[in-house]
């Protein structure tokens, strides 16, 4: 019996291996053909992703690339924009630049003549505070008259004189050549002279000249004139002190007026401004462009017509038409070439000193003040005449005056 039994699990367990020997191969051509199933799809994304890598390579690089242009764009115009920051910032500073490097070099002063009369006074205060300001020199102002400063001029005490009258100046004439320099003109062309007011001329038509002056001494007799007609003449050290006295005796008149000095020009001018007011008689010398010559009826008496003998010789004619010039010293063309080529396109017309002397009148103010109201108030005539980084530096510093 359990050999029976071994049998039939014998031929039981080969019936098994049998049945798996069977089954074996069969199991296994499924899973192959599963497996072939499987991979067939795999295979199929593969290729598609392969033919597929191209075109999103190709998208992935123009996608990568086109931030890259734009990032170029950016940083093209960012840097186009700092290139213009940098540009103002360097034309801003420009100025402050150029002020600090005139600052960083010191200068020698330039010395300016300071004539006694107001067209002067006003016109040297101008200009100094243009050269001081403008082109970075220190400044002075020298007081005197015009025989003093002429030879201030000269003896390079000083180097700049804005107001030479070459009429009343003939020494100018005999200076040797290299000392002094004449630049450019101030003022206009204008006249001096004899003069009465009009209203005066009016009552007595037939007072129409210098020699008629005898016939008419009473209407000037004053009772500090030593019954002399009262003569308002130029102040000592002017030019014109001279030339008076020497019209008086060579018209003959040295019994017929007596020539008082005002003292200043300013006193001048008050004299026949007063004596105008009160409707009084009045006579002596005046010069344009100035404020009573704009401001008054005045009426000049007639002399002999100027002729350059006579006016060598005694001069017994008429003044001739004032040539102002501007002089130098000629240290001065070396050392400041700057302030010489401003010097020589300076134009300071009459217009301009009336302006201000009125200005001046009206308001009883100095010079001083008279220079910065013309600075403040004729900006368009003096900015002319100087460069735009002179010009700006002006008017910080006249921003900063009270």
């Amino acid at each position: 019996m359990g050999t029976n039994r071994l049998r039939r699990v014998g031929l039981v367990g080969a019936g098994l291996v049998a049945a798996v020997a069977i089954l074996g191969p069969a199991c296994s051509s499924d899973d192959e053909q599963q497996q072939a199933v499987a991979e067939q799809p795999q295979q199929e994304q593969q290729q598609a992703a392969e033919a597929a890598q191209p075109e999103q390579q190709q998208q992935q690089a123009m996608q990568a690339e086109q931030p890259q242009q734009e990032q170029q764009t950016v940083a093209a115009a960012q840097q186009q924009a700092e290139q213009q920051e940098q540009a103002a910032a360097q034309q801003s500073q420009q100025p402050q630049q150029q002020q600090q490097a005139m600052q960083a070099e010191p200068k020698d002063p330039i010395v300016f003549s300071d004539l006694n009369w107001l067209s002067a006074e006003v016109q040297t205060r101008v200009v100094s505070y243009i050269v001081e300001h403008g082109y970075g020199y220190p400044t002075e102002l020298v007081a005197g008259d015009t025989v003093s400063l002429w030879a201030g001029l000269t003896n390079n005490d000083t180097h700049v004189t804005l107001e030479i009258w070459p009429a009343q100046q003939p020494w100018i004439d005999e200076l040797d050549e290299g000392v002094i320099e004449l630049l450019g003109d101030s003022l206009d062309e204008n006249w001096e002279g004899w003069v009465i007011p009009q209203y005066v001329k009016d009552a007595n038509p037939d007072l129409v000249s210098v020699f008629d002056l005898p016939d008419y001494q009473e209407l000037f007799v004053t009772a500090d004139s030593r019954g002399k007609a009262r003569f308002v003449g130029c102040i000592a050290g002017w030019a014109c002190e001279l030339v008076n006295l020497n019209k008086v005796a060579a018209y003959g008149l040295e019994d017929v007026v007596d020539v008082v000095d005002p003292g200043s020009g300013a006193a001048l001018f008050a004299d026949l401004e007063g004596a105008y007011a009160r409707g009084d008689n009045w006579l002596g010398y005046i010069w344009g462009p100035t404020k009573p010559t704009a401001t008054l009826d005045l009426y000049r008496l007639e002399e002999p017509e100027w002729t350059e003998e006579c006016w060598n010789g005694d001069q017994g004619c008429a003044y001739p038409s004032s040539e102002v010039r501007i002089a130098v010293n000629t240290s001065l063309l070396d050392r400041a070439p700057e302030v010489i080529e401003f010097l020589r396109a300076w134009d300071y017309s009459a217009a301009e000193q009336i302006d201000t002397e009125i200005w001046m009148g009206d308001n009883d103010e100095t010079p001083d003040a008279g220079a910065i109201w013309y600075l403040q108030n004729h900006q368009d005539a003096w900015m002319s005449r100087v460069p735009a980084d002179v010009a700006e530096r002006v008017l910080a510093a006249l921003a900063e005056e009270s």
